[in-house]
């Protein structure tokens, strides 16, 4: 009985022991684990710490870089700004040098019409008549068979007598083979130049020895002009059935709805197109007649364009 207490006891003790050197083994195994996590872990923040003054190395010029771009972007801005503020003053500069030349351009426009007008009644008893024949008609006695063969035609179509109906006879030009040069005639009165401008446009045309002539006012150069240069205006205004009429400066004028509009050159002619388009559009129309009824009934009127 004693020795096998005794044997269990060995066992106790050899079990225990064994237990102990597992314990202190793994205890072993586990500390030198433990120091190769710090090892690495130490190795880790080395390396991390390198990497990171590496990196600030080459970040430092980087953001140097950056600044430096940064100043340029704000130079470029200002200038930008500086150019735009530039730009929006020379647009208003522009704007107002325009506005000037415009008001400039019918001021001398005004002149114009007054010189105009001027040498227009220095030329009140004159007419140009076109497509006299120059063999049958010589200059010698271009106002003596001129004024028989108008007052024949005045007492012919208005039972108006005439005695000495023309003062003067010219040709004017450089002479042509194929085509007579224009004659002016200087009437002694203007009334007798209405009469013969009516007649010409009642007829058309005139015929003398078998020639047709036609009659127009003679008006200065800057007149001719004028209204050669607003060709595709009264073109436009054809198409459009519009009514106009011929001042003597050569100014083209519109009446329409109580507002004159007139045109002296190809720019104007295109606004006052622009306006007579604006006011004959069905919608436009409406809604001037809207505007004009409310401004009616407030006492008020519509303004001229």
């Amino acid at each position: 009985m004693v020795s096998k207490m005794a044997e269990v006891k060995q066992e106790i003790n050899r079990r225990l022991k064994r237990r102990d050197v597992e314990e202190v083994s793994m205890a072993s195994d586990s500390a030198s684990k433990n120091i190769d996590i710090l090892m690495f872990e130490t190795l880790i923040t080395d390396a991390l710490e390198r990497l990171s003054d590496k990196v600030a190395t080459m970040i430092d010029p980087i953001n140097l870089q950056l600044q430096e771009i940064n100043h340029k972007l704000e130079a470029i801005a200002e200038e930008t700004r500086k150019a735009k503020e530039m730009a929006q003053h020379n647009t208003e500069a522009i704007a107002g040098m325009e506005r000037a030349v415009l008001l400039q351009q019918e001021e001398i426009s005004r002149h114009q019409d007054k010189i105009i007008q001027l040498e227009t009644c220095l030329r009140e008893k004159r007419l140009k008549l076109r497509g006299v024949a120059e063999d049958l008609c010589p200059s010698d006695n271009l106002s003596h068979t001129l004024s028989e063969w108008l007052t024949t035609l005045l007492q012919l179509e208005t039972g108006t007598k005439a005695i000495n109906l023309i003062e003067n006879a010219y040709r004017v030009g450089k002479q042509r083979q194929k085509e007579p040069r224009d004659v002016i005639v200087e009437l002694n009165n203007t009334s007798m130049r209405e009469k013969i401008l009516s007649l010409a446009k009642k007829r058309r045309t005139l015929n003398l020895h078998n020639s047709k002539i036609l009659v127009f006012p003679d008006l200065p150069a800057e007149a001719m002009q004028r209204r050669r240069s607003l060709k595709e205006t009264t073109a436009t205004l054809h198409s459009m059935d519009q009514r106009y009429k011929w001042a003597l400066s050569g100014r083209l004028i519109v009446n329409l709805q109580g507002t004159t509009y007139s045109a002296f050159d190809e720019n104007s002619g295109l606004k006052l197109i622009q306006a007579i388009k604006a006011i004959k559009e069905p919608g436009n129309r409406k809604k001037r007649q809207r505007r004009h009824t409310s401004s009616s009934e407030a006492g008020g009127s519509d303004p001229l364009m």
